[in-house]
């Protein structure tokens, strides 16, 4: 039977999910793995959480089964999804020295912008914390107070969007959520105990162990030892530019080396990892080239880097594309299917006001909301007290509830869910806030800039019904995964800090000085630089493309083309080449075992490069005590 009917025909028994068991396990991503993910992420500019906390699970589903007490569905659940929040440290620390890094940016500075910027956005460029690498400063105690204190309300208001798109969605008009039905079965077949599993997990870590000795733990050792990075392998990718040179002038062309960029090829749909590799081919190998060719492309010449090409080309011709082909796969499948935006308001219309088994009230449910989005504005009108409150509001409490509504209908039917990009951009844009004050760009609102929250939360709670666990368990184990990666994240944030600056060789945040460079054309205004005919053909580009998928069936992703022209060549390669790792395991021993075992190759591969990138930053943080110790 259908997990979904069974749910509908059958009173639900919830059990606890929330034991000594997956408290640890949450703890353990949050001290062990927890530090992998922040060093990926910098070393890479890519989030393996997913992947880090499935190893996690992997790990004490076997250590379970060894005692003889496997864990049971509903204590991986909590597991899964409180575990993702126990890497929150990589959203906090990281972020907090990007913006020191942007207030100090030449870009940001040859606008006249750094000494504008708010002491609640990141510590003035002249305080000694970049040069002392520390957060132990009193000049961090603004930007510290400000994010820390506004993550409860940001909580509480996705919650009870979760909470309210649960009632809708869930629980009124039973929508299948296809992708929640298939996290549900792998719950419970990681409740079972399988040896060849197992099997394949541990040869996928020994591989990640030697590759990852290698390319992380040689540099990281090597630079605490004798202050020189030795490089092995190059990270993030290997540049291929110079060959490029004699080929096809200002084309780009590299491979990222990073385990975890080769690992998305092997589990991401092909479809996908194709339309990506095609945006991101389209854009800076075939359009690069061309633009050279054209003398369009002044500031390419013989010999530069592919992260220069990258980011210099982006800057003067791809920032507009980029932003109009987001907005286009973010909003054309609504345009096409708008059918799920009016039945959204419509189940909204016949909610009843007592709650279902599992959930709060409706009052109560209204009251956390208005609370947390309430209280953001609030907050965003004092620290930005000349900007118009009733747009804050707009922005904090209408726009939020409105996309969190429709996105969770979205996964209710097909499993996936939706944002339209730069809607804060354009509405400060829109705004006659002056162009001479910037205080208001940095200004922290709750308007997703990914997959929304609220309905992130509905899907989790979906997974939960399917599975029998209690609601109200996921949400206490989030909090504690919260408290626990948010105290740790920082304190390995600071160690790799300390190891190294960031950005540097062995952390290039290759992704940071493109973020700064899209940030700065919005908060300066200096839209000139982006080409209006260049988005708008871009736009149209998008819709042609979806009018193929919708009518003609072509078989592409439109938002995977807008994320391949945001990524840089080497990445889109090196999923390219994860999918042909995938083609060829499924050739030799068969398409369902590839199926079967794909998730558990990538965990393991994800687990070795965890376990090695932590001996080395533990390794390295030895080597630099003894160093700086007095004789």
């Amino acid at each position: 039977m259908n997990m979904s009917q069974e749910d509908q025909n059958t009173a639900v028994t919830y059990k606890s999910g929330l034991t000594v068991r997956s408290i640890l396990g949450i703890l353990y991503t949050a001290v062990v793995v927890q530090p992998a993910v922040i060093w990926v992420y910098l070393a890479t500019g890519n989030l393996i959480i997913g992947a880090a906390v499935y190893a996690s699970i992997l790990i004490f589903s076997e250590l379970a089964a060894y005692s003889g007490k496997p864990l049971t569905k509903q204590e991986i659940l909590v597991f899964m999804v409180a575990g993702s929040m126990a890497t929150a440290g990589v959203y906090m620390g990281p972020i907090f020295i990007y913006n020191l890094y942007f207030r100090r940016h030449p870009l940001v500075a040859s606008y006249g912008i750094t000494n504008a910027l708010p002491l609640w956005f990141s510590p003035p460029a002249s305080s000694p914390v970049w040069n002392m690498r520390t957060f132990f400063n009193p000049d961090w105690i603004q930007p510290l107070a400000l994010a820390l204190g506004l993550l409860p309300l940001s909580f509480l208001a996705n919650l009870a969007l979760g909470f309210l798109t649960r009632e809708l969605y869930v629980k009124s008009e039973k929508l299948p959520f296809p992708m929640q039905q298939v996290t549900a079965r792998l719950c419970t077949t990681l409740a079972e105990r399988s040896e060849n599993r197992l099997r394949i997990f541990m040869i996928s870590i020994t591989l990640a162990l030697f590759y990852g000795t290698l390319q992380y733990a040689v540099p990281t050792i090597s630079e605490a030892a004798i202050q020189m990075a030795i490089r092995i392998i190059p990270l993030p990718w290997i540049d291929l530019n110079n060959f490029m040179d004699m080929i096809f002038p200002g084309a780009s062309l590299g491979i990222a080396t990073d385990l975890s960029i080769i690992a998305f090829g092997i589990i991401l749909p092909p479809t996908v990892t194709l339309s990506i590799f095609i945006g991101s081919f389209a854009v800076y190998f075939v359009g690069n080239g061309i633009l050279t060719h054209m003398g369009l492309f002044t500031e390419w010449t013989p010999g530069m880097s592919l992260q220069n090409a990258w980011q210099r080309s982006i800057l003067h011709f791809w920032a507009g594309p980029t932003i109009a082909l987001g907005v286009a796969a973010g909003i054309l499948p609504l345009v096409f299917h708008p059918k799920p935006l009016i039945d959204s308001f419509k189940s909204l219309a016949k909610l009843k006001s007592t709650a279902t088994s599992g959930s709060i009230s409706l009052k109560m449910i209204l009251a956390l909301f208005l609370l947390g989005s309430i209280g953001y504005s609030i907050v965003d009108s004092i620290l930005v007290p000349e900007f118009p409150f009733w747009i804050f509001l707009l922005l904090n409490a209408g726009w939020v509830f409105i996309i969190n509504i429709v996105a969770a209908r979205s996964i209710g039917i097909t499993g996936i869910s939706i944002n339209i990009p730069y809607v804060r951009e354009g509405t400060i844009l829109s705004s006659n806030y002056p162009a001479t004050k910037y205080d208001v760009w940095f200004a922290p609102t709750l308007v997703p800039t990914q997959d929304p929250e609220g309905a992130m939360w509905c899907a989790n709670f979906k997974v939960a019904d399917l599975t029998q666990t209690r609601p109200m368990d996921l949400v206490k184990g989030t909090v504690i995964a919260l408290i626990a990666g948010l105290t740790f994240g920082f304190l390995y944030t600071q160690m790799f800090w300390t190891i190294a600056p960031i950005p540097s060789s062995l952390f290039p945040a290759p992704f940071w000085d493109i973020n700064v460079t899209m940030t700065t054309l919005f908060i300066s205004r200096k839209i000139s630089i982006i080409n209006p005919s260049w988005m708008i053909t871009a736009f149209i580009v998008g819709a042609a493309l979806q009018l193929l998928v919708e009518f003609a069936k072509l078989p592409i992703s439109v938002m995977g083309i807008a994320a391949g022209v945001g990524w840089p060549i080497p990445y889109a390669t090196a999923i390219l080449i994860g999918l042909g790792i995938s083609k060829v395991l499924g050739m030799h021993f068969g398409k369902q075992w590839i199926e079967e075992h794909k998730s558990t190759i990538v965990a393991g591969l994800m687990t070795g490069q965890g376990l090695i990138v932590a001996f080395s930053a533990a390794v390295a943080m030895i080597l630099k005590a003894i160093w700086i110790r007095p004789f």
